[in-house]
């Protein structure tokens, strides 16, 4: 009988792994406050957090009426840290793609315990728009690699990763 409730044990201790998306799981995901779901992690090389935050900020501001007309708001709730939020019309969960030169990493992620099923579908969308822009930045030859807005990790496979890992996607 000892082994029947060990099976139950371990499924209900293995049940939500699967969910926990991104292309590179850290102990940070541990640390992240109630409600917040690491969607995307992209580690990078280097990264200019400054004019990528501006960069995904005009984005975002272009896709606020995505699907329709105030669907979205994009904010950046500080002048001191490198974050971009993105706020969806009804409530239940925000976007964040946060840019840290310290851990080398552009992390997406949702905040709200529990979004709608609506916010969940745009989600994809908006993040799907958000690595493709990200993947033609990595790919612009033109650009001296110390002077991109940010440099991927070899294999530089990270934004397909991503987007192969999205839910509607």
């Amino acid at each position: 009988m000892a082994g029947l409730f060990d099976d139950i044990r371990n499924f209900f201790e293995d049940f939500g792994e699967g969910n926990n998306k991104g292309t590179e799981s850290s102990e940070d995901d541990d640390e992240l406050p109630a409600g917040t779901t690491r969607v995307s992690t992209i580690p990078v090389k280097s990264i200019k957090p400054g004019g990528l935050r501006l960069f995904l900020m005009l984005y975002l501001m272009g896709m606020q009426n995505t699907p329709d007309k105030g669907s979205w708001q994009a904010d950046q709730p500080s002048t001191e840290e490198y974050v971009v939020d993105f706020r969806f019309h009804d409530n239940s969960a925000i976007l964040t793609v946060t840019l840290s030169e310290k851990k080398k990493e552009i992390s997406i992620e949702r905040v709200g315990s529990i979004p709608s099923t609506a916010y969940m579908m745009q989600e994809s969308v908006i993040v799907e728009g958000l690595l493709e822009e990200l993947k033609q930045i990595e790919n612009t030859t033109d650009v001296a690699e110390e002077d991109r807005l940010f440099v991927l990790h070899e294999p530089r496979d990270a934004i397909e990763k991503a987007k192969e890992e999205l839910a509607f996607g």
